[in-house]
């Protein structure tokens, strides 16, 4: 089923619609989303699926899809527009805005940046594994974001400073919830009504947790494996923990959060957007590998960044070239699990062959 409920119109079209359909017969995705751009807008828009496996609703272009670690960016996004507004720096530090936690906080940690945060590169905890395990904060507690960073900024480094000072990079979601808390307290607004401004001036609808918490008839989130398929039926206590929610807990429509990576791309192409052309390069391009949330590489001398996200249920991918003025997103709905990562990673791969014309690279 494509966007419009009418048959592909052009060779892209069919070729998306077929890619989709053939992902989920190899895979066992309940549901896909695509949608393929340049600067001028969207090209190719597909959908197919179903919002639960194991019942015949099919999934349609206005539901929710989880974008997990993809909300990274959109936090970089924010801060940079705060930046450009004069209210913030790159350079600004975590305790000149938190001057109270800095008696208890370790020497180590006195002067990262609120770039530091995004770049993870603030020895903070990772956060990133169901091993680690979380502090024991009182439930009746004001700001559990706030007792959390206390207790991270108490802590040892996770990893061991540089002869310079400065931290080698490690990937941490909770280096994100400092980030968040660097942009509450600039703007005196909890991140929650920070997102939700910023969304709401584009027309962008967006959920602070899985789609299906605003109704059972969003899409359920899955996990696929050769001998099951896991469904998680609303209010399941499998969770993105609140602690690190700026992290990656933004549910989003397809079209929404392909207009999101829309706006990159034109930034990226030298547009001034919502976002400054420069601030647009720095985000996803400024450091090499992993930038402002976003991951960046190079193919056939082609340079390209790379935004992921998945909570364990979901999983979303944007792949933005803006040299060769191109970009698309993928959105299902599944996450952990045996096919999850193949089954992006294959999708993606058949989109490139098709795109640059790889009829050689038979692997893809």
């Amino acid at each position: 089923m494509n966007a419009t409920n009418t048959k592909p119109n052009n060779t892209d079209d069919r070729f998306i619609e077929k890619l989709i359909a053939q992902a989920r017969n190899k895979f066992g995705m309940p549901a896909i989303a695509v949608v393929v751009m340049n600067s001028s807008g969207f090209q190719t828009v597909q959908i197919e699926g179903r919002r639960v496996h194991d019942d015949p609703t099919p999934v349609t272009i206005n539901d929710f899809f989880h974008i997990g670690s993809c909300a990274k960016s959109v936090l970089a996004m924010i801060g940079a527009k705060l930046i450009e507004d004069g209210k913030l720096t790159w350079e600004t530090e975590f305790f000149e805005l938190f001057p109270e936690l800095k008696r208890d906080a370790r020497e180590e940690y006195m002067h990262i940046t609120f770039e530091d945060l995004l770049l993870c590169e603030a020895g903070i905890k990772p956060y990133t594994g169901s091993d680690e395990k979380f502090p024991d904060i009182a439930r009746k507690s004001k700001n559990k974001q706030l007792e959390f960073i206390k207790y991270l900024l108490q802590i040892d480094p996770a990893v061991a400073q540089k002869s310079s000072g400065n931290f080698p990079h490690l990937y941490s979601n909770a280096s994100y919830t400092l980030a968040a808390a660097m942009l509450e307290k600039t703007v005196g607004k909890s991140y929650k009504e920070l997102l939700k401004s910023v969304f709401d001036g584009f027309g962008w609808d967006t959920v602070i947790g899985w789609p299906n918490d605003i109704s059972e008839d969003q899409p359920w989130g899955h996990m696929v494996s050769p001998k099951q398929t896991m469904k998680f039926p609303p209010g399941h206590e499998y969770r993105l923990p609140e602690l690190i929610a700026p992290a990656g807990d933004i549910s989003m429509k397809p079209l929404d959060f392909a207009a999101y990576i829309l706006m990159y791309l034109q930034g990226l192409r030298g547009g001034d957007m919502y976002l400054s052309a420069q601030n647009c390069q720095l985000i996803h391009f400024g450091y090499p590998g992993f930038s402002l949330g976003v991951g960046n590489s190079k193919m056939e001398e082609m340079k390209f960044s790379v935004i992921n996200g998945s909570a364990g249920t979901f999983f979303t991918q944007a792949v933005l070239f803006p040299g060769q003025d191109f970009a698309f997103t993928i959105m299902m709905n599944a996450g952990s699990g045996a096919a999850q990562v193949p089954a992006m990673e294959w999708i993606a791969a058949k989109i490139l062959k098709h795109k640059f014309n790889w009829w050689y690279k038979f692997w893809l």
